[in-house]
């Protein structure tokens, strides 16, 4: 029967070689590559954590975070990482295209590009925000840097108050129930009631502020601009948006640590507690933190690999990325807490006050700091331009997903790309739009707190169980050996994409969902419907999984039961079913004609039999690329292929 299998599948014409004669004949443009490998690495070197991972580490831990940190880095943030440079360098198509090794898993990659999206959304008024900063920043007194201004409170009290330094602190370490009501710093009423109109609730949401409107709307042009050519034009700007950073933070460090209360900041950052190893939650948070940093299971990885010649050396580019990428999230520490120290020390407030996660960090506490520090407004506009491009570099790779997606999903639309870039912008400016009025910090924090947490966990969990268990470990790692000449070092890949992967993510995935607290900004507890329209968002990602894999089931319950007559009547049907949707679409592989050799070489057809009638063939084989010749014996043999 297998014999007679191999026959019927040789004389069938290849499905790639039909492929590419459409192709040419329609004329499709050939995929951008980046100019140099440098630019590649630049352009995965993201600092959008520099003042997350700080936050991160003194709250569970300080110094002694380090040890989940790298150990969580070591287990699934580098393989994750590597998995996806692979996947994408492979294929040379984004996150929408590139999980077509599994017919029942393309959906992965949608809901990918979907997590993506909802990021690029509300992302870009981070950079509005900064913008506005940074307009502000050039006068000869920061607007923040007192109260008596017409959006300050009663509370409003002067970083420079030292009477009431030893008040308040007291304030802080007792019962606030007996009419003990802290000040308000100038930068957090600045922010409140002048950047954000902030309204009372996101019911109250009123009209867009039009300054950030502005601001807003210069973001989404900046960013339109930046990708409009694509990676030849990006890959320029990294230069720029991924080394300037660097200076701005080792300059922030050397100005920092000779300021007066420097070395108590750095004290409480480093200083280890090491009875918080052994809590379940530092770990979670360890995770949770290697994700973000790393930006795995959003696309932007995968789809900036697919830029890369097929025989780049990427493997070297991941142990680069990866390492710069830790050691920027520790050193970035010594500058956030070194400013802190010395905002604690001007103001009397403790350090665990002024040390916020998020905003509450870059937009009101780095204010505060750099309104108190001699030459306030240069500080200032270095580093609310520094802010800018970090925002620009991950806002370029979270709209590529998408945009990718669709040129990869739609290949007509690659002529029209500028027009594509442009709709997908304005379209994203116009449904954020909401965020730039008095309740739009609600509606920030309700997206960021659900629209890219557990979804991005699912597709993590997936990415590993699709490479180790559906299409199968050496098979993944004999695709590596076509790009990098080798199989790199097996035991370590194998324990982490088959074993520590998918448990780490799984437990992550559960104890998040255990441990879940509906959101809150500030006094505001969200309303039922708020969090029901959260869950929406959550779901409107992941149900692409199931969804896809529905109807590649149901795809391939009518293929293997209309030719189960031509095939094989030994094997049950549900089973020809599994298998026909878990093996590989018949166009995985290179997208290149000229990268295509192996199991993976294009053959002239033999016959004019129509190209169809391969998709129809089913059985204890995995055949595909009409040159995978490996056909199983038993039942047995596929759970292992698996």
């Amino acid at each position: 029967m297998l014999d007679r299998l191999r026959t019927i599948v040789s004389s069938k014409p290849t499905p790639q070689k039909a492929l590419e004669e459409e192709d040419t004949t329609n004329g499709e443009e050939q995929r951008e590559e980046w100019d140099r490998p440098i630019e590649f690495i630049l352009s995965l070197i993201g600092l959008g954590n520099v003042w997350r991972y700080p936050y991160i580490a003194f709250r569970n831990g300080g110094g002694a975070f380090l040890i989940p940190y790298f150990c969580v880095y070591f287990l699934i943030g580098t393989p994750l990482f590597f998995l996806e440079l692979s996947l994408g360098q492979f294929t040379s198509r984004g996150a929408t295209a590139a999980f077509k090794m599994s017919r029942m898993f393309k959906g992965v990659g949608w809901a990918m590009a979907i997590n993506s999206f909802f990021v690029t959304i509300y992302y870009n008024i981070i950079i509005a925000w900064c913008l506005f900063y940074f307009f502000a920043s050039f006068r000869k007194k920061l607007q923040w840097s007192d109260c008596g201004n017409w959006w300050n409170t009663e509370r409003c009290l002067n970083a420079d108050a030292s009477d009431n330094s030893t008040a308040r602190f007291l304030c802080l370490a007792t019962d606030r129930s007996s009419n003990c009501t802290l000040p308000i710093l100038p930068p957090e009423e600045y922010f409140d009631h002048y950047v954000l109109r902030r309204s009372n609730s996101l019911e109250d949401m009123g009209t867009p502020h039009w300054a950030l409107t502005l601001c807003f709307l210069l973001a989404w042009i900046l960013v339109a601009a930046c990708i409009i050519q694509g990676i030849k034009s990006s890959g320029k700007v990294v230069y720029f948006t991924s080394l300037f950073p660097y200076i701005v933070i080792f300059a922030l460090i050397i100005r920092g640590v000779t300021l007066p209360g420097a070395a108590r900041g750095i004290s409480f950052y480093l200083k280890p507690n090491w009875s918080k190893i052994g809590e379940f939650q530092v770990w979670i948070a360890a995770a949770s933190q290697v994700t973000f940093s790393l930006s795995v299971a959003f696309g932007s990885i995968l789809g900036y690999a697919s830029f890369n010649k097929f025989k780049s050396n990427y493997l070297r580019d991941c142990m680069i990325v990866t390492g710069c990428d830790c050691f920027t999230s520790v050193f970035a520490g010594f500058a956030i807490f070194s400013i802190l120290g010395f905002m604690s020390y001007k103001t009397g407030l403790p350090i665990d006050q002024v040390a916020k996660a998020g905003p509450g960090l870059a937009f009101i506490a780095y204010p505060q700091a750099l309104s108190i520090m001699p030459g306030g407004p240069f500080w200032a506009v270095i580093f609310f331009f520094m802010l800018l491009t970090l925002g620009l570099d991950s806002q370029f790779a979270l709209s590529d997903v998408t945009i990718s997606g669709l040129l990869d999903t739609f290949p007509s639309l690659r002529r029209y790309k500028t027009y594509v870039i442009i709709g997908y912008c304005s379209v994203c400016f116009l449904v954020a739009l909401p965020i730039c009025a008095p309740g739009g910090i609600y509606l920030f924090t309700l997206m960021n707190e659900y629209s890219a947490n557990l979804s991005v966990i699912v597709c993590a969990f997936f990415e590993f169980i699709i490479i180790s268990y559906v299409y199968g470990f050496n098979n993944f790692m004999e695709d590596i050996r076509m790009m990098l000449g080798r199989r790199p070092f097996e035991p370590y890949w194998f324990f982490t994409w088959c074993i520590s992967g998918p448990i780490i993510t799984l437990v992550v995935f559960f104890s998040s969902l255990i441990q879940f607290r509906p959101p809150a900004e500030g006094n505001y507890a969200y309303l039922t419907y708020a969090n029901v329209i959260g869950w929406l968002m959550v779901v409107a990602s992941v149900i692409f999984i199931p969804a896809v894999m529905i109807y590649e089931f149901i795809k391939a319950w009518n293929a293997t039961r209309n030719y189960q007559n031509e095939i094989s009547n030994d094997m049950p049907h549900y089973l020809r079913m599994l298998t026909y949707a878990s093996q590989p679409q018949d166009e995985w592989g290179p997208a290149r004609k000229e990268d295509r050799h192996g199991r993976y070489e294009v053959l002239t057809p033999k016959t004019t039999e129509p190209i169809e009638y391969r998709n129809k063939i089913d059985d204890k084989s995995r055949i595909f690329n009409g040159n995978f010749n490996n056909a199983f014996d038993s039942q047995s043999d596929i759970c292992s292929r698996l």
